[in-house]
């Protein structure tokens, strides 16, 4: 679902995974400039998921994206989380992604 909201937005979405090792799977692929990650996953949660991505793409911005909003402080003292979202505020989670997309590629 999140993919389709994310690409009804011009978000390009370039790959999706179902669990932590899918996630570290698909980024060691692609090297993805944005990680989307739950907290809760099989296998593995997303602090450990996110630790295994930035071993492979320390550029990587690792957002977690979370309906334990409780998280929030935990997530962002953590070295290889750049960013918390609660998943209720999907136009927080739009925002910061054209940020960073604004960031990437900034205007002439």
């Amino acid at each position: 679902m999140l993919e389709a909201m994310l690409t009804n937005r011009n978000i390009d979405v370039v790959g999706l995974a179902s669990s932590g090792a899918d996630a570290e799977r698909v980024a060691v692929a692609i090297g993805p400039d944005v990680a989307i990650v739950d907290y809760m996953m099989p296998g593995m949660d997303g602090f450990e998921t996110a630790t295994r991505i930035k071993a492979f793409c320390p550029q990587c911005v690792v957002v977690i994206y979370s309906a334990l909003p409780h998280l929030a402080d935990e997530a962002v003292a953590r070295r290889d989380v750049d960013r918390f979202v609660a998943k209720g505020n999907f136009s927080q989670l739009v925002d910061l992604l054209s940020e960073l997309r604004a960031t990437k590629n900034p205007a002439p």
